[in-house]
């Protein structure tokens, strides 16, 4: 049997280029399209209109919290007693305006480098602090004062001097 196969009920006449192919009359947009059209967008740098997200990677200012100096120091000892080798932080802050400078008293375990342990605990507790509470960090000054020997088990906390049984 020869001849030609009878044409689908949805398929475009022959010789018609295909439906994906054609562009929309001029003026209409798909539903889910949500940028405006072209020529319509705000200058660069200008402010977004209100309710919209800033462009990936733009400087959000934050405003920052009311931290009381002792939730800092808090969160400064928490953040160094997660580096490792380190245990029984002890923390100071003072706070400046939107910046805050932190002294720290850790106790390091033997053998490691010092200088790199105190390196660790600055940018941990710069980070931690920078990230919770938005304000800068200008300064982590890192005093060890005690070395923990291999055998001991770490302090439980508080003041690395401190010679008072925890109660």
């Amino acid at each position: 049997m020869t001849g030609t196969l009878p044409r689908r009920a949805n398929a475009p006449p022959a010789g018609a280029p295909p439906r994906h192919a054609t562009a929309p009359p001029a003026g209409s947009r798909p539903p889910h399209a949500t940028a405006p059209p072209r020529g319509t967008r705000p200058p660069r740098g200008a402010a977004a209109p209100p309710g919209t997200r800033p462009p990936r990677g733009a400087a959000v200012p934050r405003a920052v919290a009311p931290w009381t100096e002792e939730e800092i120091a808090r969160l400064a000892e928490d953040a160094a007693r997660r580096t490792p080798a380190v245990s029984a932080p002890a923390a100071t802050v003072r706070i400046d305006g939107p910046a805050a400078r932190v002294d720290l008293d850790v106790v390091v375990t033997h053998g490691v480098h010092l200088p790199t342990a105190a390196e660790g605990v600055r940018r941990r507790v710069t980070a931690g602090i920078e990230a919770y509470t938005g304000r800068t960090v200008e300064a982590v000054t890192v005093t060890v004062v005690g070395l923990r020997l291999p055998g001991e088990a770490p302090a439980p906390g508080g003041h690395p001097g401190d010679d008072r049984e925890a109660t």
